[in-house]
């Protein structure tokens, strides 16, 4: 085994162990839909262009992300074995021996209710812990390095499924439509079909969508690059844009890109995306999900509109 499959093998491993985790760990009803984004995240656009298909590190990534999976449950189940308070009905609806005297949980403890989906409705209903006061005297030198700044919260916390979602389907409707596909042809066709495969309806050219969902009660406006990528974060639809006659000299069309939750560029004025062109070159760089600094020039990054909506 050399070390790209062993790469693939582990980041598989890694992959399947999160995914096993977030799954554990849900609130709230189980649907179709999460199915689409399970298999958008472990199989998605961007897993295939790290492991192509048909190829040995897609076939070590798959191994590793079924032995990540399970071997998760298997832990789990064994230490569920072992342990004098824990047996199967804790596995199947989440019941469990109360703990004996002399043992309690932490006030920042994760109940160990129905593992494989905890009911928010019965964690509601846990009377809360009573506060705890602690008077310390002096500086303590462990409290700085304990603080977590927002960017840091927000790495921790799990994808929203509705970001990812978005993401696939963006994804999606970029690649099935071939070299000369006529969703990568025209930034207007292509934000279109992806809002119609996400269950949202627009129409019209570019300067036409532009004016239709800046003045819809059912799309916000959004102040800037970072306020699109929140909302992109959120799972909502954004859309950005610059009309034709944004530039100088004006355009014979606007031009469109749907945002996503990625990073921003280096510059900090464009957010991540997918978008088509009829500008070959910048139609190329659509489906990377890279900055739309790559759609936008920078001396249009001003002009640039922002709005988005729930799916």
């Amino acid at each position: 085994m050399d070390w790209k499959i062993a790469g693939a093998l582990a980041f598989g491993l890694v992959l399947g162990w999160n995914v096993y985790f977030v799954n554990r760990y849900r609130r709230g009803d189980i649907s179709f839909g999460d199915l689409a984004t399970l298999l958008g995240v472990v199989g998605g656009a961007a897993v295939l262009s790290l492991f192509p298909n048909n190829t040995d590190l897609f076939g070590a990534y798959g191994v590793g992300l079924g032995v990540g999976f399970f071997a998760y449950f298997a832990i789990l189940v064994a230490m569920v074995k072992v342990s004098p308070n824990f047996d199967s009905d804790w596995l199947l609806d989440g019941r469990r021996k109360n703990p004996a005297d002399g043992y309690g949980y932490g006030t920042d403890a994760r109940p160990t209710l129905a593992p494989m989906a905890p009911d928010p409705a019965r964690l509601a209903q846990l009377p809360s812990a009573p506060p705890v006061t602690i008077n310390f005297q002096g500086n303590n030198p462990g409290e700085a390095s304990m603080v977590r700044t927002v960017g840091q919260l927000e790495a921790l916390s799990a994808p929203n499924p509705d970001a990812m979602r978005v993401q696939q389907v963006c994804a999606e409707t970029w690649s099935q439509a071939g070299p000369n596909g006529p969703f990568r042809n025209a930034s207007h066709q292509y934000a279109i079909e992806v809002a119609h495969r996400l269950g949202v309806n627009v129409s019209g050219s570019a300067d036409q969508i532009l004016d239709s969902i800046e003045g819809n009660a059912s799309w916000r406006a959004l102040s800037d690059a970072a306020a699109a990528r929140e909302a992109a974060l959120q799972g909502k639809l954004v859309i950005a844009g610059v009309r034709s006659n944004a530039g100088t000299p004006p355009k014979m069309e606007g031009q469109l890109a749907v945002v996503t939750g990625g990073p921003m560029n280096a510059g900090g004025w464009a957010p991540s995306g997918y978008w088509g062109s009829s500008d070959p070159a910048i139609a190329a760089l659509g489906g990377a999900g890279a900055p739309i600094s790559g759609c936008f020039r920078a001396g249009l990054k001003d002009q640039i509109i922002y709005c988005c909506r729930d799916i």
